[in-house]
């Protein structure tokens, strides 16, 4: 395996589009399941065009209270439709996809080693937030992008295995 160590700050960039046209209403937010999740806030009346458009393979990610929910919210949108977050969120992008996938990073960031180095460094203020200074630091191991890709798919193939699983199991209950 020939894997280097690089820092996050080497791998992507902050990206900062805001729905200045307001032509889009699909809010969404980041779950501490590392999941999106549809808004539910009323936002009747709320100005969108300070929102941020996130589009497909951008993250998301909140940075507030990282120490004290020992988590970072954070993950890659796969759809095809742009949607739009909070202006709190940091939503990022992968730099150059021939040196990093996104659905490598993607596992990376999923990993519960990653939530407890993040929490490590996530003293800012009395809510425990990670600054994006110190988030860019964080580094990953980079493996060769075949070998992202053999990791990448099977962790696809193990996930779509236990959704297997689970569907016959639900039959089964049935």
């Amino acid at each position: 395996m020939n894997t280097q160590y690089l820092q996050f700050k080497d791998l992507i960039k902050e990206v900062d589009i805001r729905n200045t046209s307001g032509s889009i209403s699909d809010l969404w937010g980041v779950s501490i399941d590392k999941k999106f999740i549809r808004s539910v806030a009323n936002i009747i009346g709320t100005d969108l065009t300070k929102y941020k458009v996130v589009k497909q393979n951008q993250f998301v990610c909140s940075l507030m209270q990282v120490s004290r929910d020992e988590k970072i919210p954070i993950d890659r949108w796969n759809g095809e439709a742009e949607i739009i977050v909070s202006p709190a969120y940091k939503v990022f992008e992968v730099k150059d996809d021939n040196i990093v996938l996104p659905e490598y990073l993607n596992l990376w960031f999923r990993r519960s080693e990653f939530d407890r180095e993040a929490s490590y460094y996530g003293v800012g203020g009395v809510r425990g937030s990670l600054e994006w200074e110190d988030f860019c630091e964080m580094a990953l191991p980079v493996p060769l992008l075949a070998e992202q890709q053999e990791i990448v798919d099977a962790y696809n193939d193990i996930e779509r295995r236990i959704a297997l699983k689970r569907k016959i199991n639900d039959n089964l209950a049935a």
